[in-house]
């Protein structure tokens, strides 16, 4: 697998930080202008991607309303196109098609046909990384998974159930048991799956998927929020 890097966490959180100072806009304009001149690289449009989902996390409404979520599942597919083990790539187009809400009325064959394609997606990343060596962000693509298993419409509970038992033995066995994701800009994507799960009532192996959570991601201000409305 191609593993995550810090340059991919310093650009993830620098876009952040500047759309909530409103300096973003001209990143992502400069990343564009890159990817399209250096369309011959598989990874020059990595960074457009990142800066494209980075104004997602911001919380500006004005930044979130420009966004094509096709630009970039496409970006990321070029990516994927010349490198299927590209960790990062293949979990933010998972991410970025589960963004799409699952009731969108006129739209919701064209949502469905996405998240087939999410699910599809997350299967392959998870055959991809049992190839290689644990990392402790190895456990967020059964979380999605499982997501998308709940959501498909037949809450097939034991196959929830046997994702979430396959991610925690996948960080039992592992080389560092109990290791965190170090990536803290980042870290706020992959745990969104988490915390979706925390917070759907009745689910299977809802405490094992808890404590997952707080090992991974125990500096993430939502699972410290979490954490703290579970003390008594």
């Amino acid at each position: 697998m191609v593993p995550i890097t810090h340059a991919d966490e310093e650009l993830f959180g620098t876009v952040v930080i500047a759309a909530r100072l409103g300096g973003a806009r001209a990143i992502v304009e400069r990343l564009s202008a890159r990817y399209e001149q250096e369309w011959a690289d598989p990874r020059a449009g990595l960074p457009y991607a990142l800066s494209m989902l980075a104004l997602l996390r911001s919380g500006r409404q004005d930044l979130r309303d420009q966004l094509h979520y096709t630009e970039i599942v496409e970006t990321l597919g070029d990516l994927l196109y010349h490198e299927p083990d590209h960790w990062l790539g293949r979990f933010l187009r998972i991410h970025t098609r589960l963004l799409l809400p699952a009731d969108a009325g006129e739209h919701r064959h064209y949502i469905a046909a996405e998240r087939a394609r999410a699910a599809q997606d997350a299967d392959e990343l998870i055959a991809r990384q049992a190839r290689a060596a644990w990392q402790p962000w190895f456990a967020c693509p059964y979380l999605l998974a499982a997501r998308l298993a709940w959501e498909s419409g037949d809450r097939d509970r034991d196959r929830v159930a046997a994702l979430v038992s396959a991610a925690a033995a996948g960080a039992a066995d592992a080389t560092r048991p109990g290791e965190p994701v170090r990536f803290r800009a980042l870290g706020g994507v992959m745990c969104e799956a988490f915390l979706w799960y925390h917070n759907q009532p009745g689910m299977p192996e809802h405490d094992t998927v808890g404590a997952m959570m707080d090992t991974l991601f125990p500096d993430q201000p939502a699972v410290r929020r979490v954490r703290a409305d579970r003390s008594p």
